[in-house]
């Protein structure tokens, strides 16, 4: 925990203006997850865009990084858009309430974007933010197990309930456990003498695999274990030692005959798959993880389906532009009347999918804007600069953004803005002479 508090020896490979940028950076992250203190998240984030922006590099240096960060100028355009889309909308403050909500997409880009994070720094800042994410998912574990022991119910342990404590969904919560991961296993393969204390971090690790689980999200299970095969097959592959492939394949399916054993009430999540067929007029009761699964309910696969449909009739209405930011919700709802979509009408259902969300409020120019700003050219700079840790983050949250609207949460814009933009800045710089 020396390492935190910048008392190791290592930090000595710190400038001061590093050191400042690192204590910003924590203070985000210690900031985000309780529930009661946005207000100090919100002024988190300025100082460290402020700082970024203003003190942290030379503008010389900010303007050659910006000549090699082309993706930086597609961030900024996105948002944008969403200041003329919300202008262009019938409902100019609903558009701006959501610009406001989004405005980390424009923020972290623009600020981040400007600088380059040395690898001491990065190293240092994903250490961080996986000893905070673990604390933090520790603190959850307990609370919940004392809920659970007085309630004299196990339910209390698993999905949304774990993180009743910090008020934020558990998918949300499970993708940054996903993230926490990623970094300290990045770290042991960088064998960065931060994680010289294995025994701590192999805990932690635990901790986080643990708390994936009892989350109960299919995606983040989904992105683990897919991310867990593919690192496995590549490092078999690369050693040409085909025989423990084999061997690799036995011990998932192993695990996973363990997981659905000892944690069915998540096994009961992905039973949901199994009925996907759906009546917009049907009035039954939506299913629980705590529950039988049954043909009558409505279940995150079919209404996820009926919603999809739902908003692909807006997309076809409009598939340039889209519907505008502001009315998009107003559409959606008159949808769903037609429709008689009673289900999704009264609970005001959003999209559901990040992609859908962007491509009905934009149209195809805005997908596309994004699609190529903030995943596509990341993405290929990654794989073109061997950033292997970069290429698991940016799927993960691809992966993600199928299920859920995460623009559609100050959370969501927080966690993709920040971390996309941090996978930007630590790019190396070509130098020029």
């Amino acid at each position: 925990m020396r390492s935190i508090f910048l008392l190791d020896d290592q930090a000595g490979l710190l400038t001061l203006k590093d050191k400042l940028l690192y204590v910003l950076v924590v203070i985000f992250f210690v900031t985000f997850y309780p529930a009661h203190i946005p207000s100090v998240n919100v002024v988190s984030v300025v100082l460290l865009s402020l700082y970024s922006f203003f003190i942290y590099g030379s503008f010389r240096e900010k303007l050659s990084l910006l000549r090699q960060r082309k993706e930086v100028f597609a961030m900024a355009a996105f948002y944008l858009l969403h200041i003329v889309s919300s202008l262009c909308s019938k409902d100019v403050a609903e558009g701006f309430s959501w610009t406001v909500i989004r405005l980390p997409l424009f923020v972290f880009p623009v600020a981040l974007g400007f600088v380059y994070i040395k690898q001491a720094l990065k190293e240092r800042i994903l250490f961080a933010f996986a000893v905070i994410t673990t604390i933090t998912i520790l603190f959850c574990f307990v609370w919940s197990i004392v809920v659970s022991i007085a309630a004299k119910e196990s339910a209390y342990l698993y999905n949304d309930n774990l993180t009743d404590a910090i008020e934020k969904q558990s998918i949300y919560i499970a993708l940054l456990a996903n993230i926490a991961i990623f970094s300290f296993v990045y770290l042991l393969f960088m064998k960065s003498p931060l994680v010289a204390k294995k025994g701590l971090v192999y805990t932690s690790l635990f901790i986080l695999l643990m708390a994936v689980f009892f989350l109960a999200s299919r995606i983040a299970l989904i992105t683990l274990f897919g991310s867990a095969v593919c690192m496995a097959a590549w490092y078999i592959i690369q050693k040409r030692k085909l025989k423990q492939l084999g061997l690799l394949v036995a011990g998932i399916v192993a695990v996973l005959v363990v997981l659905v054993t000892v944690f069915p009430k998540t096994w009961n999540r992905f039973k949901e798959l199994a009925f996907t067929k759906y009546e917009y007029t049907h009035k039954g009761e939506e299913s629980h993880f705590d529950v039988p699964v049954t043909a009558d309910q409505w279940n995150g696969a079919n209404i996820r389906l009926a919603v999809w449909t739902c908003g692909w009739e807006l997309v076809k209405q409009n598939p340039v532009w889209g519907v505008q930011l502001g009315d998009k919700v107003d559409r959606m709802m008159d949808i769903y009347k037609a429709k008689q979509f009673d289900f999704a009408y009264e609970t005001r259902r959003n999209m559901h999918n990040n992609y859908l969300d962007v491509l009905v409020a934009f149209g195809i120019v805005g997908l596309l804007l994004f699609l190529w700003g903030f995943l596509f050219e990341p993405l290929r700079q990654c794989i073109r600069h061997k950033d292997y840790f970069g290429v698991f983050v940016i799927a993960a949250f691809m992966l993600s953004f199928i299920p859920e609207t995460y623009f559609d949460r100050s959370n969501g814009n927080m966690a993709f803005g920040f971390f996309i933009a941090f996978i930007v800045s630590y790019r190396k710089p070509v130098i020029t002479p």
